[in-house]
């Protein structure tokens, strides 16, 4: 093996400090000779002129933007002259727009749509509701109002609840919509009991046809479905329910005026 010792090779350039101060005098020395050529100095001015016109154009069109967003968001000159609502069917166009409280003339930028979406979503019959500008001089309202799932009996008066359990107040149910019975221990978790029924609900409908009018719930786990010609199917607790209306589509044809399919391998009549 060959070893080379380099310990005798003169040191380079960028390892002395006197020769690497004496090439940076001589690189200041050529660049003030560049500078002090006219031709040099011309170009340089002519770049410095560009470059204070380019921040000089900058700076005029960030304060044009300035200005006028301040006349925007302080003057009336796009402000709020009327507010549409749309998709209501069951809420009265004023009850909304009183409940969205926005002045006539109130610049469009002041207008916080956030706040404005969460006092009208405030209203027990809306379900979502998005609130935009539209300009030059409205604020636009669209909304989805809840669906009744089922009426239920609250203290004598008919009380709509939706699929996810909100009761909305009284009102006239869509023609269709099921009566809900339920005893003393399903009236204390009535958002989950017709929670689980629009589960049972979706196949009964959809996989076996039925045309539920009424559904009965002593508790949880002993839901009663009554159809239209009186029939009633007993479902049990909501589970398997795909199970269960395939299981029902296959015996519904029997002799009965009761079906029982709360185990769906071993559905029965009487």
């Amino acid at each position: 093996m060959t070893v080379t010792d380099h310990s005798d090779e003169p040191a380079t350039t960028s390892d002395d400090p006197d020769r690497r101060a004496a090439a940076a005098s001589v690189e200041r020395s050529d660049e003030r000779v560049r500078h002090a050529d006219p031709a040099v100095r011309a170009r340089l001015r002519r770049r410095r002129r560009r470059t204070n016109r380019i921040y000089l154009g900058l700076g005029l069109a960030l304060a044009a933007v300035l200005v006028g967003y301040v006349a925007l968001y302080f003057l009336p000159l796009l402000s709020v002259r009327s507010v549409q609502v749309h998709g209501a069917e069951t809420i009265p166009v004023e009850q909304v727009t009183e409940r969205a409280a926005v002045a006539p003339g109130t610049p469009l930028l002041q207008v916080d749509t956030h706040t404005v979406a969460r006092r009208v979503a405030g209203l027990p019959r809306v379900d979502e509701v998005t609130v935009r500008r539209d300009y030059p001089s409205s604020l636009r309202i669209d909304l989805v109002e809840r669906t009744a799932l089922v009426v239920v009996d609250v203290d004598g008066a008919p009380h709509l609840v939706d699929a996810d359990g909100v009761d909305f107040g009284q009102g006239e149910a869509p023609p269709g919509t099921p009566t809900l019975t339920v005893g003393e221990s399903a009236r204390a978790d009535l958002p989950a009991v017709v929670r689980d029924l629009a589960t049972v609900f979706d196949e009964a409908r959809g996989t076996a046809g039925l045309d539920i009018t009424a559904a009965e719930v002593e508790t949880r786990a002993s839901i009663v479905l009554v159809l239209a010609d009186g029939r009633r199917i007993e479902w049990g607790a909501a589970g398997r329910d795909h199970e269960k209306a395939v299981a029902l589509q296959m015996v519904l044809d029997r002799p009965g005026e009761v079906w029982n399919v709360s185990n769906p391998a071993l559905p029965a009549s009487r």
